[in-house]
């Protein structure tokens, strides 16, 4: 497919450009010629490898670059943000394995993470970053060093300095409030471990320095005129809908995940006493908190939102696959129906599928046969599981 007009273009403009330079030119940006004071050049520096290699592989410097060169980095590493929610999630319920595959299921099967992530953009690179700084939060024991897991919590942040800087306060607020939540940092703050916190953001923070050195108080373009300034205050084109875009996106990119999401958030709240609960339930408030306010608001915007709202729901579809009845579950009952929902709307959607084989809807007909074997495979799925659910109740009463 071209490149997204606008976006990808000039990421992919801005990368061109840097594979053209040499020396310490090639720590700054540029666009046309012209200083590119808009974003820092983490991502382009990546891309401008791309181009590089492929360059040397065709033996020609006068091509333009093609659009998988240009997307290949970015898609590889927006990948990254399913193996690591998983890890997550077995960070913070290291006994409930399945929940830790669901977790990387649904940010398998979320279409924004999958939209998003596969061009040239920032938003599913920095998802990933995002989810690389919790996982070193996360796994923050009592009883072992922490010098490590402070040094690639700082290698990340200094990695997201270089993507979209603004984003990293509140993606490190929502994971630093967790580890003051549970009683873990209050010696951390006088702990030698919080400096190898600071050597980690040093590659991050020198280019930023470099850059005011550059460009003086251009360089805080990035932070206040094309950063927190700019969607904070101005309406922009495609925010005419304000608060509802990104509740729109979280309806329409969250299915089928959605139906359980309450359900994990209220779960979440009653489970404050574990670490679980009280690191779904803040990153949630926190990032949520930080993308609903802005005066700008377009799809995209929301990406962040993904990665807390599977580790909210992993859980939940955890418990629906083993059906342990041990332990207080928050509304079990309403999430023994979920399967019922499924299975349907798996009906509905085939009924539907079947009358437009048979001409009697007229639509799209080009979408006929996505609809026929999703809704299918929703019907059958969630039948045969209905069923398994009866057998298994029923070898519960004959023990």
């Amino acid at each position: 497919m071209p490149l997204r007009d606008f976006d990808e273009a000039t990421v992919a403009r801005v990368a061109l450009e840097l594979n053209q330079k040499s020396g310490l030119e090639r720590l700054l940006p540029s666009i046309w010629d012209k200083p590119y004071l808009n974003k820092p050049p983490g991502l382009h520096w990546i891309i401008s490898f791309a181009i590089g290699i492929s360059r040397n592989f065709q033996n020609n410097f006068d091509f333009l670059p093609s659009e998988f060169c240009i997307r290949f980095f970015p898609a590889l590493f927006s990948t990254f943000v399913v193996p690591l929610g998983g890890l997550i999630q077995w960070n913070l319920r290291s006994k409930d394995r399945i929940a830790c595959i669901t977790t990387s299921a649904i940010l398998l099967t979320l279409l924004p993470i999958i939209r998003y992530g596969r061009m040239a953009m920032l938003d599913g690179t920095q998802l990933s970053a995002i989810a690389l700084l919790w996982f070193c939060l996360s796994s923050i024991k009592n009883n072992r060093s922490t010098n490590f897991n402070f040094l690639g919590a700082g290698l990340t942040c200094s990695f997201m300095l270089l993507l979209k800087a603004p984003v990293i306060i509140p993606a490190l607020f929502a994971s630093l409030l967790p580890l003051i939540w549970e009683n873990k940092s209050k010696k951390y703050f006088h702990n030698f471990s919080w400096s190898w916190f600071f050597y980690g953001l040093i590659p991050g923070f020198a280019w930023h320095v470099w850059n005011f050195i550059s460009y003086g108080s251009g360089a805080f373009w990035l932070w206040w005129g094309d950063g927190a300034g700019r969607v904070l205050f101005e309406k922009g084109s495609g925010s005419e809908l304000g608060v509802l875009v990104p509740i729109i996106e979280i309806l329409e990119g969250g299915w089928p995940w959605i139906l359980v999401w309450p359900i994990g958030f209220l779960w979440a709240c009653f489970s404050l006493n574990t670490r679980w609960g009280v690191w779904a339930f803040s990153t949630q408030i926190i990032i949520l908190g930080s993308i609903l306010p802005l005066k700008m608001q377009l799809p995209w915007y929301i990406h962040p939102f993904w990665l807390p709202f599977a580790l909210v729901c992993g859980p939940p579809v955890s418990w629906l696959i083993r059906r342990e009845e041990n332990g207080y579950i928050f509304g079990r009952k309403i999430l023994r129906k979920i399967p019922y929902a499924f299975s349907l709307i798996g009906l509905c959607l085939f009924t539907f599928s079947l009358l437009l084989k048979s001409k009697i809807l007229i639509f799209e007909e080009g979408y006929f046969y996505a609809i026929f074997f999703i809704s299918l495979a929703w019907f059958i799925g969630d039948y045969y599981y209905l069923i398994q659910e009866r057998i298994l109740d029923k070898l519960v009463l004959l023990d």
